[in-house]
């Protein structure tokens, strides 16, 4: 498995395109890369220790990509030089394919690499694009027979001639990783540990001591001592805590961060009133309502009123808002039935012809009559009109007996 790429603060550049995190440990990363880049000493193959070499002894450095990319690898010594070690005058085909694992030197090269003074932490510093760079702000050949090309530029010096360096290309097309080793013999305490910061979900802004240095999960090379590590992620609580890291250790920091209970308000009406209101299976009240609490989130609301046909609304409520839900309730149909003794007599209701009285029964029963007060009136030649009124209730059978004498 792939060394997770160092994603390492204590300055935060931010250019046009280029978005570049610094640390003592790693001195330039990209904070949020698309894919991975690894690189290890072959005294410490899984790249997070601090192996140390004696002046003159040989080394071998390996790097590896998730991507296809074009590969650049440069010592930083504690003296302020850089040099590039790959690509160089004899090896410089530097495009790796994905997975791939390339060996400096490479077999059956006609050179080695040789631990050098000055004592003290160095660096080797590998960078991965997807697009070819243009690195002669980081180091020159000072003439045609230099095998590598190198210069004085110091740390600070790489770390702004890095960010001009992958300012052209998209931000997520570059990814370094850093490996660090010693010259001479190791100090009694390392210089550097290493915090794994790890969340659920993923892509929480980390910060330490305050500084961002990347999105989780990411491992952070820092000094030993007491930490604050902070993690915020939109929509989730913060979480915080303080760890002591030691030198050379690997600490874990992992988070299960709790989603924010985020709360709006919604406020319920009916025409007519007075109708109850169910919201996802629960009584919230009595139209109209007033502002009730909710979480953000969908809802279910259903109004019953005696009389009226029960009414479903779905809902939304967002966060820090209030909102109306407003319906118009429609009244239960009724049935009404006219027992008359006049066959073939008309038969209106509210001034519209619904029927005429059957011979022989004398009976007309007449459906979906809205709920309220109505007027009857039955019309037959010979015969007295006959006029009055009725209520019907919602869902109710309205009988009404109807006698006609004829003209005398």
């Amino acid at each position: 498995m792939m060394k997770r790429l160092l994603g390492l603060s204590l300055l935060l550049l931010s250019f046009a395109s280029a978005q570049i995190v610094v640390s003592p440990q790693a001195i330039v990363v990209n904070p949020r890369p698309s894919f991975g880049a690894e690189v290890w000493l072959d005294r410490d193959t899984s790249g997070e220790g601090a192996p140390s070499y004696s002046v003159g002894e040989e080394v071998r450095i390996s790097v590896r990509v998730s991507e296809q990319s074009y590969v650049y690898v440069f010592d930083v010594k504690p003296s302020g030089e850089i040099t590039q070690i790959f690509p160089n005058r004899f090896d410089n085909q530097n495009r790796l394919s994905a997975n791939q694992t390339m060996a400096l030197p490479p077999s059956g090269s006609r050179y080695q690499f040789n631990i050098a003074p000055p004592r003290g932490l160095s660096k080797v510093i590998a960078v991965a694009s997807k697009s070819q760079l243009d690195t002669r702000q980081l180091a020159r050949f000072d003439d045609e027979d230099d095998l590598f090309a190198s210069s004085m530029i110091g740390e600070e010096g790489f770390i702004q001639g890095f960010a001009i360096v992958v300012n052209p290309i998209p931000q997520q097309d570059w990814v370094t990783d850093t490996a660090l080793y010693y010259v001479g013999n190791r100090p009694p305490q390392a210089q550097f540990g290493t915090l794994r910061l790890e969340s659920n979900p993923r892509g929480a802004e980390a910060y330490v001591d305050g500084e961002f240095v990347g999105y989780t999960p990411l491992d952070f090379g820092t000094r030993p001592g007491n930490h604050d590590i902070r993690f915020e992620l939109d929509g989730y609580d913060a979480f915080a805590t303080t760890v002591n890291l030691r030198g050379d250790q690997t600490q874990t920091v992992s988070a299960t961060l709790q989603q924010q209970v985020r709360a709006g308000t919604a406020s319920f009406t009916s025409s007519p009133s007075g109708a109850d209101v169910d919201v996802n299976g629960n009584y919230v009240g009595t139209t109209p309502t007033g502002s009730i609490r909710f979480e953000a989130g969908n809802y279910q609301a259903r109004f019953e009123l005696a009389g009226y046909q029960a009414t479903v609304v779905n809902f939304d409520v967002a966060s820090g808002r209030d909102r109306s839900v407003d319906v118009t309730m429609r009244g239960m149909q009724s049935t009404v039935v006219v027992q008359a003794n006049v066959g073939g007599a008309l038969v209106f209701i509210d001034g519209s012809q619904v029927g005429s009285i059957p011979n022989g029964t004398g009976r007309l029963q007449v459906s979906n009559v809205p709920s309220g007060s109505h007027e009857l009136v039955v019309v037959a030649p010979g015969f007295a009109t006959y006029v009055t009124t009725f209520n019907a209730q919602g869902g109710s059978t309205v009988e009404l007996n109807v006698r006609q004498s004829r003209f005398r």
